[in-house]
């Protein structure tokens, strides 16, 4: 469903042109004997003025269904992104990809995040961290 400004820029435009289409038709109605040239020229103005505010809305249009599509291209690509991701049960992991994901970050913000990883020593088990929230998880790799 529309929003109520691109409704309401919407309808603006189709009254704008409603005006025009009916500055025409009493142009043609009149026909060139009935007007004088000072009516004529004030009615082509008027129309040429009005077709400069629908040109203008438009481009109005133009720009929010474009941000609406970038906003459409950008909740498909993180659906995408949600279906590729795998749960071991500590981690997320995407098919082909040897770097787990951190859970915390994907989990409470959506942010896809790849853990560091480290080897640790003899005392510490091989683990993983996130270099956003922080957090560490020991797993065998």
């Amino acid at each position: 469903m529309a929003d109520p400004a691109s409704l309401a820029a919407i309808s603006g435009t189709l009254e704008l042109v409603n005006k025009s289409v009916d500055l025409v038709r009493n142009l043609r109605k009149k026909g060139d004997d009935e007007l004088t040239a000072a009516e004529m020229r004030n009615t082509l103005i008027d129309l040429l003025d009005d077709l400069v505010e629908v040109k203008s809305e438009f481009v109005s249009l133009k720009a929010v269904l474009l941000s609406k599509d970038e906003e459409i291209q950008d909740l498909k690509d993180k659906l995408q992104g949600k279906n590729e991701l795998k749960y071991d049960g500590l981690l997320y992991w995407k098919e082909g990809d040897t770097t787990a994901f951190c859970p915390i970050c994907y989990e409470n913000e959506g942010k896809v995040i790849h853990l560091n990883y480290w080897a640790g020593s003899n005392m510490y088990p091989p683990n993983w961290t996130c270099k956003v929230c922080k957090n560490g998880f020991s797993l065998k790799r």
